[in-house]
């Protein structure tokens, strides 16, 4: 019977990981409440209901996780100070953000106890990217709400970040292993979301893509002169495809046009207000909902400031950015040590462009997406830390 259970949770991960890509999707019109990823979400977390008392190990886990739940108290705590701000009991604490971290603790607490489904996680995580391509390509879940693109109900620029993702992990696998039948296969599967990422016209999507390609050459295990012919050969290659995207998509070609002739990226203004907002308001945020309040009063614009670090110290100050800082640091020192152990840096590239592309869009840590990246980071490297490493 729980070996029954177990099969019925990994698959109920599968699940949920395949619908991470269509965390928006309203298919059943239920007005944008209940999205294909709500209810991937509560079948997953329901398998593990029979489950937890033989599967779930927080201790591993818990220098994660602790400082992000002390994130969401203080956070709580400056709601409270600026009550002015809060409309409702779960916006104070932001319920949407506290369920993620949740939900990220259980994924990571599953690829620790199975550690060999890791692989196969990243792998439906790419087949759903191609899915998404294939019904883009139909005309399917491409909509336009006020003049503006969305696709599966998303702004492109996520869409973008997404396709960027499924590259980087399905170019590694010919990276770490090389053959020219293996070549063929992952080249032809990668199109797909290079094209996926021209579509979204995200600069930072393509910057991601190309960028996390050279780290994962750079670290690549060979010799010294092999290994610079392969990036000479990749960044010409690279620099070939940039030339025909940006000759054949306008907007993007416009948009990398005026980030080099102005330095605008399109968030200048919001960061400026953002900055004047924490200058005004160091140790004490103004609360989660207070964000957007405060960024109308400082720019005029009432919206997050598209910044996940920006926007924490606004909403929790400087004790919610420290947290959130040690978070990251645990993370990135565990991510390094197992690189240095196994010399695979895919790992590392994922989390520098998950953060890099937290640090660009609105409302990033409501995301499901970057919480599953952090889950299996850190479920699929933990194993590595002694057991004293653990208690400390």
């Amino acid at each position: 019977m729980i070996r029954l259970l177990n099969v019925i949770n990994d698959y109920c991960l599968y699940l949920l990981v395949f619908s991470v890509t269509f965390e928006s999707w309203d298919p059943f019109q239920l007005i944008g409440t209940y999205s294909v990823t709500y209810f991937a979400t509560i079948f997953y977390l329901a398998s593990w209901v029979p489950l937890i008392s033989k599967n779930f190990n927080f201790s591993p886990l818990a220098r994660f996780v602790l400082p992000l739940l002390l994130l969401i108290v203080i956070g709580f705590i400056c709601s409270a100070i600026n009550s002015e701000y809060v409309t409702g009991m779960k916006e104070a604490y932001n319920y949407r953000t506290l369920l993620l971290i949740v939900l990220m603790t259980f994924i990571a607490a599953h690829l620790y106890c199975k550690p060999h489904i890791s692989s196969s996680v990243l792998n439906t995580y790419v087949a759903s990217m191609l899915l998404v391509f294939l019904l883009v390509s139909l005309g399917n879940g491409v909509t336009y709400v006020n003049g503006r693109l969305l696709l599966f109900g998303e702004n492109p620029n996520v869409m973008g970040s997404k396709a960027a993702l499924a590259f980087l992990i399905t170019i590694s696998k010919l990276i770490n292993n090389f053959s020219i039948k293996r070549c063929i296969i992952i080249i032809a599967i990668c199109i797909p979301f290079i094209s996926l990422t021209a579509t979204s016209g995200s600069r930072g999507a393509l910057v991601s893509m190309f960028f996390g390609l050279f780290v994962l050459l750079l670290f690549r295990k060979t010799g010294v002169i092999t290994k610079w012919a392969i990036i000479a050969f990749a960044a010409l290659v690279s620099g070939m495809l940039i030339t025909y995207l940006l000759q054949t998509n306008p907007i993007m070609a416009e948009r990398f046009l005026n980030t080099v002739e102005t330095g605008d990226t399109g968030r200048n203004l919001l960061w400026d207000a953002a900055f004047s907002i924490i200058k005004d308001n160091i140790f004490i945020g103004s609360g989660f909902e207070g964000v957007k309040p405060r960024m109308f009063a400082y720019s005029g614009f009432y919206m997050k400031p598209h910044n996940i670090f920006l926007y924490i110290f606004i909403a929790c100050g400087l004790p919610g950015i420290i947290l959130f800082l040690i978070f990251l640091t645990r993370l990135a020192k565990l991510l390094f040590r197992y690189f240095k152990k196994s010399g695979d840096s895919l790992n590392l590239v994922l989390f520098v462009i998950v953060v890099f592309n937290m640090s660009k869009q609105g409302g990033s840590i409501g995301k499901i997406l970057f919480w599953f990246f952090f889950a299996v980071l850190i479920g699929s490297t933990v194993h590595i830390m002694s057991r004293n490493e653990l208690k400390k």
